[in-house]
């Protein structure tokens, strides 16, 4: 079916030009019908003012004339008398003006000729009228299906869309079902050990409630941060700050996971870098920042993540670079969606992928944007742009 895409607009085309043409041939029809039956009118009426004006012609009753003349002109027809040997022996039209292009029909009168003139404006009036009439209908016409098509194509995309959030709703569910289960499943186990098991080993499972209930936690304060950034009426609390600030606040957050984790963290912003304050939220753009420094210690595999700045006068750019194991081409583009996971086992060890997703909505609030390149000679360079 999906193939058939094709149909419905070639059948609207086809049945287009086949009005038009029908139109076009309908309209020479209708058109060379109305001048037949102007000229059998005229004709008639030909015959009729010849036999009208017989008498008065032939004892050259010009006032009898001269009425039948006006009679003529007041009905919009011209009235021409010929004579063989005189030429024009009358004309209602008046001497030296130029009348309108006309049908003539001519009829024999004794010895003269009466010759009637109908403008072709008159004759052409009722197919001009009728003409006018199907051009307005066949705009109303096309302006109805271009309505009709517009109105099915915001119902389609509507449709289309609506089944793409339920799409997004189900995966949402399923992924926050899954990443919650994990740690629910250690921790129940946990639990269910602790009532049975040795004095010595109790330290150890209540360790594992302990980590296992702050991943959970972790879990549903990153859920409730990225539903609170996609708020449609998410205001943001606006402040000049210093971006060595910002750096150094997110690094300082951050020493502890480092340390543990056997990662130097390396803040390389110079001097006189970032000395300029910036016009944005300063703890959301802490927290986007510690979000990338924190996903370059957990996962990157690097033993250091530094942290540098691109200052200029329209942007600052923040860059968190590590030389770990990087990420696979196929995954570059993704890993800023919610739910997305470079190494799927990551789930065991933490790592819901929402922190990439939360980053971008927070760079793309305040008008930037975050992107991914390639470090040297291996590793992954984020780069987190915020407009001054």
């Amino acid at each position: 079916m999906k193939g058939l895409g094709w149909l419905a607009p070639a059948s609207v085309a086809i049945g287009l030009a086949g009005f038009i043409a029908t139109f076009v041939i309908e309209q020479d029809a209708f058109k060379n019908a109305v001048v037949g039956w102007a000229e059998r009118d005229l004709k008639v009426r030909t015959q009729l003012a010849a036999s009208t004006l017989r008498d008065p012609l032939a004892t050259s009753d010009f006032r009898r004339l001269h009425e039948f003349s006006d009679e003529c002109e007041s009905d919009g027809v011209r009235l021409v008398v010929l004579s063989g040997s005189r030429g024009v022996f009358f004309d209602s039209l008046r001497s030296g003006t130029t009348g309108p292009a006309s049908m003539y029909e001519t009829a024999p009168c004794g010895e003269f000729q009466v010759r009637l003139g109908l403008p072709l404006e008159r004759v052409l009036a009722p197919f001009n009228r009728a003409k006018t009439g199907f051009i307005l209908a066949g705009f109303v016409g096309a302006a109805g299906v271009l309505l009709v098509f517009f109105f099915t194509y915001r119902q389609s995309v509507r449709i289309r869309e609506l089944a793409r959030l339920e799409r997004f709703r189900r995966d949402f569910i399923a992924d926050v079902s899954h990443e919650v289960k994990t740690p629910l499943t250690g921790i129940l186990g946990a639990v269910d050990l602790l009532g049975d098991c040795a004095e010595e080993r109790r330290g150890e499972l209540l360790e594992m409630v302990r980590r296992e209930s702050v991943r959970l936690n972790d879990l549903a304060q990153n859920i409730l941060d990225l539903a609170r950034l996609e708020r449609e009426d998410q205001v943001l609390e606006k402040a000049e700050a210093l971006p060595t600030d910002i750096v150094q606040e997110a690094l300082d957050g951050l020493l502890q996971k480092a340390s543990a984790a056997g990662v130097s963290l390396e803040n390389r912003v110079s001097s006189s870098a970032g000395e300029r304050p910036i016009l944005c939220d300063p703890r959301l753009v802490s927290q986007a920042l510690s979000n990338l420094v924190e996903n370059a210690i957990r996962h990157s595999g690097s033993p250091d993540v530094v942290v540098s700045l691109e200052d200029s006068r329209r942007e600052v750019r923040f860059v968190v670079e590590d030389h770990g194991k990087g990420i696979p081409a196929e995954h570059a583009k993704r890993v800023f969606e919610r739910f997305h996971r470079v190494d799927p086992a990551r789930s065991a060890v933490g790592g819901a992928g929402l922190g990439l997703a939360i980053v971008r909505r927070i760079a793309r609030l305040h008008g930037g944007d975050i992107a991914l390149f390639g470090a040297s000679p291996r590793g992954c360079r984020f780069v987190l742009t915020i407009p001054r």
